[in-house]
């Protein structure tokens, strides 16, 4: 009954924040009334939102299914627009997807091979701090020089990023561990792998949940700023021609679709590993 209780008010929570916003957002737009250089408002109403900023997405759409093409002449369509922001979509997220798997694995595998070889700690650890201490958004020109702004390039930019974090998440999971699990296991007569697989890596399973969910917020902000420079397709392109004309409506959609997604992914992120780890209330 408390739970049920305790539920409840935290959707009326959300739903009076939801509309506060809504209202707040409209009474924002209807106070500052500015306009850039292209007379698209600086904070744009519902109404322009619905009825310009959206319908105008549909300059995106090269054409195709059935539906036309402002670029070839048609008049812009809802469809259309809806069509463009699906095909940006499939693109941006795939490439997030790619990334974090990469990212996760590569990062949470070096972390291990770190804490479990001195050779490795030596080679590598102090090669990964000094990555790490270099800003993410530093990193985007040399990852455009060395592989453009391709899928794979991108791909690799958002998986240096989630590699970095679970590097530092994996390592430090292991230090925090009780010594008592690994003395245990080997006097079980377990190897360092058997030790590894069996004993450690289970253990700090719950700890890497956290890195991972920081990870996976870190990627969404990642492939959109690998998209900002010279990509052909994905959500970033479309801000990226939005602001050469300052279409701030186009930007605060794309804005609010980036938001959606990421909820999507934490929400999914975070059921499957709360069945995962069920065993850790335990």
């Amino acid at each position: 009954m408390i739970q049920t209780r305790l539920n409840l008010g935290k959707v009326i929570g959300s739903a009076v924040v939801l509309c506060t916003f809504i209202v707040g957002w409209e009474l924002l737009s209807r106070l500052i009334t500015a306009t850039g250089s292209y007379d698209e408002p600086l904070v744009p109403g519902w109404e322009y939102l619905w009825s310009n900023s959206l319908l105008r997405m549909a300059d995106y759409w090269p054409g195709g299914l059935g539906v036309g093409s402002p670029m070839t002449g048609d008049p812009p369509t809802y469809t259309a627009a809806f069509l463009a922001l699906a095909k940006a979509s499939l693109v941006t997220i795939a490439r997030v997807l790619a990334g974090v798997v990469l990212g996760v694995v590569v990062g949470t595998a070096l972390g291990l091979l770190v804490s479990m070889s001195r050779l490795a700690s030596t080679l590598v650890a102090p090669t990964v701090h000094i990555m790490r201490m270099a800003p993410f958004l530093a990193m985007i020109p040399l990852f455009n020089l060395w592989f453009g702004a391709s899928l794979f390039g991108i791909i690799l930019f958002i998986a240096y990023g989630v590699a970095v974090i679970m590097f530092i998440g994996a390592l430090n999971a292991v230090g925090n561990l009780p010594s008592v699990y690994a003395q245990r296991a080997r006097v079980s007569g377990a190897g360092w792998w058997q030790t590894y697989q069996s004993v450690i890596l289970p253990a700090i399973l719950p700890e890497l949940r956290a890195t991972f969910m920081m990870s996976l917020g870190l990627a969404w902000s990642l492939v959109v700023a690998g998209e900002l420079l010279g990509a052909q397709e994905g959500l970033g392109v479309i801000v990226t021609y939005a602001l050469q004309f300052a279409y701030t409506g186009r930007v605060i959609i794309i804005a609010f679709l980036l938001l959606i997604y990421a909820a999507i992914f934490f929400a999914l992120a975070e059921y499957v590993s709360r069945r995962v780890l069920a065993w850790h209330r335990e």
